[in-house]
């Protein structure tokens, strides 16, 4: 602050009076002046006055400067605070873009080893299936063979029970028939006295042989045709299953090609075509919709990028015209200052020249009219005539008015 001693000579006021309009209304200093300066009055209010203006107006220069430092350097600081908070922001939006998109990556590898192990399922299920249908036909196959077979033991086994039938009943008859002649001998040798009866029965006897033999013959015929016949038709059933098995050979499904076979068969293939089908359906609308998922998550991440790019190209320009606003206001307040200067510069000028003029005319020091009006700004003169010191509620109140503008 602005300091002067407690006590003045009137050579010195007057020389600090023509050194302020010097430096205010340029030139030299004359001898008019100074010998005007040495008629001075000692202690002269008015040139106390004016330096004490001069003062406050040197301290409030000082502290306004320094208040708008400190104004614009918290400016600074909290337009480098926002600007990292936008990019802290920014940086923070860029790593949960890069963090979502390998979540999506990740899901879509999942889904796609999903599929593939579906897939790979589906093919293992289809080979097992036509293992098991071959397995199946061969196994029919077999049972149908196997039942050929069996028949064809059976019918041979049949031929046998009926051979051994007819010898059966061949050797009761002739048992019987040996019987009856035992009897009927026992009853001639019992009657030999009647001979004609045992001529008699001897005939019969023959009568009976050549029947029986007859009989015996035309029974061993019979056999012996329908072991032919039975012989025929197992050589013709033993042909007719060589040519199915020769048949199979070629084709081993031609025994199955029946209606009823061919449509089961059609209905478990049409099944099975529209399963795969629906499978692959299926497949396709997950592809697709994990593709418009991705297209779609892509399309959020580009506008979302966008979005914060236009933000930050507004923000950045709220920031330009924040600073040229500031450094507008900064010229206008310059400009103010340099008005005020002028305005402050014509003033003293002027109240210099009436004082000047008063002296010339009346050479007479301020009336006590005068000191009454300012009483209080000489008070505050004569303080800091005394301690050196502006009083700080007058510095503070000039400060904070000036500041308000």
């Amino acid at each position: 602050m602005p300091t002067r001693p407690a006590k003045a000579k009137d050579t010195d006021l007057a020389l600090l009076e023509e050194r302020i309009r010097i430096r205010l209304v340029g030139g030299t200093p004359g001898k008019s002046s100074l010998v005007d300066a040495k008629r001075g009055e000692a202690g002269d209010a008015w040139l106390a006055m004016l330096e004490y203006e001069q003062a406050i107006g040197a301290a409030k220069s000082q502290l306004e400067a320094e208040a708008r430092a400190a104004k614009q350097a918290a400016m600074r600081e909290t337009l480098k605070e926002q600007m990292a908070e936008r990019e802290r922001q920014a940086e923070e939006e860029r790593r949960r873009a890069e963090e979502y998109w390998k979540q999506e990556q990740e899901a879509i590898r999942k889904a796609e080893e999903e599929a593939e192990a579906k897939r790979k399922l589906q093919q293992e299920i289809m080979i097992r299936l036509k293992h098991d249908r071959q397995q199946q036909m061969d196994e029919r196959i077999k049972r149908r063979e196997a039942a050929l077979a069996r028949k064809r033991a059976e019918e041979s086994v049949d031929a046998s029970r009926t051979a051994y039938e007819t010898a059966e009943e061949l050797k009761i008859e002739e048992e019987q028939r040996t019987a009856a002649k035992i009897a009927l001998r026992e009853f001639l040798l019992q009657n030999e006295g009647n001979k004609a009866i045992r001529e008699e029965a001897k005939k019969r006897q023959w009568e009976e042989d050549a029947l029986f033999q007859k009989k015996w013959e035309e029974k061993l015929n019979k056999q012996e045709a329908d072991r032919l016949e039975q012989l025929e038709k197992v050589k013709r059933q033993q042909a007719k299953l060589q040519a199915m098995a020769d048949a199979q050979g070629e084709n081993r499904r031609r025994w199955l090609e029946t209606p009823l076979v061919n449509k089961y068969y059609k209905e478990r293939e049409d099944a099975r075509a529209a399963e795969e089908e629906r499978r692959v359906a299926h497949q396709r609308d997950v592809a697709k919709k994990i593709t418009v998922d991705l297209e779609l998550q892509l399309r959020e991440r580009e506008e979302a990028k966008e979005r914060l790019k236009k933000e930050e190209e507004a923000y950045a320009a709220s920031v330009a015209a924040k600073v040229a606003e500031a450094e507008e206001e900064e010229r206008a307040r310059k400009a103010a200052i340099a008005a005020k200067k002028a305005a402050f510069k014509e003033s003293i000028e002027q109240q210099m020249r009436l004082k000047a003029a008063r002296r010339q005319a009346e050479r007479q020091p301020m009336t006590e009219t005068e000191r009454q009006i300012n009483k209080k700004l000489l008070g505050n003169v004569e303080t800091w005539h005394s301690t050196g010191r502006i009083p700080l509620p007058e510095l503070r109140k000039s400060t904070a008015s000036s500041l308000s503008k």
